[in-house]
């Protein structure tokens, strides 16, 4: 593992832990909010662990360039709809 592929194992891994503080930080709301809340951030961990598998098939498993970046495209795509999911039940709870 060269210095450039260790940096970015460490920044990914930097991403997920962020990704994790964030969701403990959370306030503590209660009802819709909270679900809401709660699945914003399991998408934001799916987009934090997404570069963490990414830079993983890469470095670790020496993984075919174009499979490797399909798959985190459709890591990338899952993140993302757990986070507009989240919103979704947020703003239900607000218009509800």
């Amino acid at each position: 593992m060269n210095s450039l592929e260790l940096v970015s194992l460490l920044l990914d891994i930097l991403l997920v832990v962020a990704a994790i503080v964030a969701y403990l930080a959370r306030p503590r709301i209660g009802g819709e909010l909270a679900k809401g809340l709660r699945m914003l951030m399991a998408g934001v961990m799916v987009l934090g662990f997404a570069h963490l598998v990414e830079t993983g098939m890469f470095v670790l498993l020496n993984e075919d360039r174009q499979m490797n970046e399909v798959i985190h495209r459709l890591l990338i795509g899952a993140g993302f709809v757990f986070v507009i999911w989240g919103f979704y039940i947020m703003r239900r709870a607000f218009e509800g």
